[in-house]
């Protein structure tokens, strides 16, 4: 633990800060299209199910 402290007390080169948070915008839109990607796979599940319903108690 005080290792981590001396590395956080370091200060941090601007060139750093701006990699990192680059690092973090490109991170967030892959998170961002992942989560699109998934709510699409969870409409077209819905679907089936309800389809599956249907079929299965004539509604």
């Amino acid at each position: 633990m005080a290792w981590l402290r001396r590395a956080l007390r370091v200060p941090a080169h601007e060139s750093s800060v701006g990699l990192v948070l680059v690092c973090c915008v490109v991170t967030m839109c892959f998170m961002s299209v992942a989560l699109i990607w998934q709510a699409q796979i969870i409409a077209n599940q819905r679907e089936a199910i309800q389809w599956l319903e249907q079929l299965k108690f004539g509604g």
